[in-house]
């Protein structure tokens, strides 16, 4: 994951608040269990010594009679507890060691006076209570009641062990559903990706669509929608400019050719005249060609243009299109030929077609030296039909290839080829009419290779033009 990204930026700032407040949940568990723990110890072994003195108060003179007693009542070894009694340093009772020898209560010092005030305390593996009592005869008698802390310690440390087990699990499991969560909340913010990245002049209306959630993400929907709604005004209106202007010049441009023309093969014009009005015809005849481009183009952005209705055998189209323009291939010494494979039945215009593969065939021709060889292959999967224009020629550089389709645009050679630079926009205006593509490739001294990959026409489409050559066979038979 780019760690730049919006969704690691979540996700770590989801999962650092679930640290920071999973550690202080810990923390407070902890210090929670510690004080209960006390709490509740102290207030077992206060009422504890406030039973004994209760019970025992009266048989301080009677050791064997207080032992005796408490042993019955309490059972301190079986249950783990320690009880002494004493008075200015005199054992009453003392319990002796524990079954389970959790501690030592030899250990434990005698205390030699009254305590200040009642209190608990810890003594390795034992709590315990220390508290007085004043008797009838004024003896201030001490009681001192304890408990192992084996069990609650235990009981600590399985807590301790839990929280620092579960907290990484949890952060990691949080992080995995954060990451999950951010996923589908941006989910409508990819949808708006690809959209945008699909979206082309050539579908104008498309639009983003809208999560309908009313928050910011739609906000950002409606304002993109927004700008390519005025991206589209102003597309439109600049197409329409060229095509009237293109249409508004195509007459004039007719008549000026004329003229030019008609003085061109006029005896009586001077040399120097005649050079420079041919000249200006060449130039002229460039400026119609344009204008028949640009004319062309502005068919093929409008909805007549995008229309495919036949199934059109692109090999054959092909075999046709090479035969009337190997002339010019043979006028160059260049070898062209078109490769074996299927027909590759392509659903689209057939004059179009053939005008995608004129303007390859003469831009391969165009840039391949003397003695070089220009390939065509025609192949088909499932849904696809391609064709692939291979040549021998100068090549193009990399920093010109990304930029070979725009209109105009016309990489510089050392060969000194005129041209509008609109034969390759041509093609692909046409390609996207037909719902396809083109792309190039190319390395500089070794040729290149144009590829253009068109929808398969359907089994309805080829059964229709299969009954259309016939019906145009019995017509010319008859005739």
């Amino acid at each position: 994951m780019n760690r730049r990204s919006l969704t690691f930026r979540l996700v770590l700032w989801y999962s650092g608040l679930l640290l920071a407040l999973g550690g202080g949940f810990a923390i407070f568990t902890i210090s929670s269990f510690d004080r209960y723990v006390e709490a509740e110890t102290r207030s077992t072994l206060s009422g504890r010594a406030q039973a004994i003195w209760t019970m025992t108060q009266g048989l301080l003179d009677d050791k064997a009679a207080l032992g005796d007693l408490i042993e019955r009542r309490f059972a301190p070894e079986a249950q783990n507890r320690l009880i002494r009694i004493s008075a200015r340093g005199e054992v009453y009772y003392q319990s002796g060691a524990p079954f389970e020898h959790a501690f030592d209560p030899t250990a434990v010092p005698i205390p030699s006076g009254q305590p200040a005030t009642p209190h608990l305390e810890r003594l390795g593996d034992l709590f315990l209570y220390v508290t007085s009592f004043t008797a009838r005869d004024g003896r201030v008698v001490t009681i001192e009641s304890g408990r192992s802390a084996n069990l609650l310690d235990t009981a600590g440390r399985q807590l301790r062990t839990s929280l620092i087990i579960g907290l990484p699990v949890l952060l990691v499991l949080a992080g995995i559903g954060g990451f999950v969560l951010v996923q589908r909340a941006l989910a409508p913010v990819e949808g708006m990706i690809e959209v945008a990245e699909a979206f082309t002049f050539n579908s104008p209306r498309k639009r983003i669509p809208l999560a309908g959630t009313e928050d910011r993400i739609d906000a950002l929907g409606k304002t993109l929608n927004r700008m390519l709604e005025r991206l589209d005004n102003s597309y439109q209106l600049a197409r329409r400019f060229s095509a009237d202007a293109a249409h508004e010049l195509r007459t004039p441009l007719a008549i000026v050719r004329g003229e030019l023309e008609l003085l061109v093969v006029d005896k009586s014009l001077m040399p120097q005249m005649r050079e420079a009005i041919e000249n200006i015809l060449i130039e002229t005849v460039r400026l119609s060609q344009i204008v028949e481009s640009l004319i062309s183009m502005s068919r093929l952005d409008s909805v007549a243009g995008k229309a495919t209705h036949k199934a059109v055998n692109l090999r054959e189209l092909t075999a046709v299109t090479i035969d009337q323009i190997r002339l010019l291939a043979d006028d160059k010494g260049i070898t062209i030929g078109l490769l074996p494979g299927p027909d590759g039945m392509a659903a689209g215009d057939p004059d179009r077609l053939k005008q995608v593969l004129v303007n390859l065939l003469d831009n391969a021709i165009k840039y391949t030296p003397s003695g070089g060889r220009i390939e065509v292959a025609v192949d088909e999967s499932a849904n696809l039909v391609s064709l692939e224009v291979r040549d021998t020629g100068i090549g193009i550089a990399p920093e010109h290839l990304p930029n070979i389709f725009e209109r105009f645009y016309r990489a510089s050679t050392d060969r000194g080829e005129s041209g509008a630079g609109l034969g390759l926009a041509i093609v692909r205006s046409i390609c996207a009419a037909h719902g396809g593509r083109v792309e190039a490739t190319s390395e500089v001294g070794v040729g290149s290779v144009f590829r253009v990959e068109l929808p398969r026409a359907t089994e309805r489409l080829a059964a229709e033009n299969d009954g259309h050559h016939r019906i145009a066979s019995r017509n010319s038979e008859a005739a």
